[in-house]
């Protein structure tokens, strides 16, 4: 079978290896489409983190099961939760495994697992209806947080972005404002829009200085900030303001699969609409390539091995 092989940063070659056999506990799925994450990204341009989860945005269907495997059976369509996904075929242990619901298409289900981060980051930030909010950052979890805001009852939804694309995306989303912050100063902005109050929770989905300040100093006093971003650099922060407007500041690295598929089921989400190009695992490196570029034009690119 065809997988991409990591061999360094901004390495990645396809090659042909055996097709793996599933082991007691584990499923062998065929895979259908493998989204590229902010994460596989991160690791694409500066290398591989220590407990790697590349390539684990992933759907597709059981060809074959392991012994000991209940619940799943060849033919099932399934979101497999699981890294090395940039493959035809992946193993995957059975508890990491969610069955796809029969009328769910492929493009969708391919992109469960962001829309699951912003679901679980709406969750841990113990965010309420009608609260306002800021998003630094029209990307793919960006954008998967307006609406997981949207489906907990927020609308008056704020966002930053440098791109010029990525900002009409989140108008489509459903963005109320949005602003170029290297053209607008975010923190008075806030103010502005929010009667000198500021926001009530603010969303750092970058992962850049930039970014995080202006989430800190445009929430309101005993404001939230809620960090999504991957940061590969180190950010010195100055602390005055944080303590003694008594900000809370929370980080967020997991994903709710089951409230994301619940929210696509009875709210009608479409998380696909992010979804700008599809690519076969030949073109790979095209893909991660499409990613690295400062016009920002692609958000969402699928591998289909």
């Amino acid at each position: 079978m065809k997988t991409a092989v990591f061999q360094g940063p901004r390495d990645i070659r396809v090659a042909e290896i055996p097709k793996p056999k599933p082991s007691p506990g584990e499923v062998l799925v065929k895979v259908k489409y493998c989204g590229i994450c902010g994460s596989d990204l991160h690791e694409y341009q500066h290398g591989l983190f220590p407990e790697s989860p590349f390539g684990h945005e992933a759907c597709g269907e059981v060809v074959e099961v392991g012994v000991q495997v209940k619940g799943f059976q060849a033919g099932d369509r399934v979101l497999p939760f699981f890294k090395g996904a940039y493959a035809q075929y992946m193993v995957c242990p059975q508890e990491r495994l969610l069955r796809i619901p029969p009328n769910m298409t492929w493009e969708r289900a391919a992109v469960v697992e962001p829309l699951a981060v912003a679901a679980y980051s709406v969750e841990k930030g113990s965010i309420q209806p009608g609260i306002t909010a800021l998003i630094a950052g029209a990307g793919p979890v960006g954008l998967m947080t307006i609406l997981a805001l949207q489906c907990v009852g927020v609308n008056q939804v704020y966002v930053t972005e440098v791109s010029d694309s990525r900002r009409e995306k989140a108008k489509e989303f459903g963005a109320t404002l949005t602003c170029n912050p290297l053209e607008t100063k975010v923190s008075s902005w806030i103010k502005e829009i929010t009667s000198g109050r500021g926001v009530d929770a603010a969303f750092e989905s970058v992962g850049i200085e930039p970014t995080l300040k202006d989430c800190l100093t445009s929430v309101r006093f005993q404001g939230k900030v809620v960090v999504q971003g991957i940061f590969t650099d180190r950010v010195p922060l100055h602390m005055l303001g944080f303590v003694s407007r008594e900000t809370t500041m929370i980080g967020v690295n997991s994903a709710n699969p089951p409230l994301a598929l619940k929210w696509i089921e009875t709210k009608g989400v479409q998380p696909e609409r992010m979804v700008t190009r599809v690519l076969p695992l030949e073109k790979i490196s095209e893909a991660f390539e499409h990613l690295t570029q400062k016009t920002k034009r692609e958000i969402k690119i699928l591998i289909e091995p």
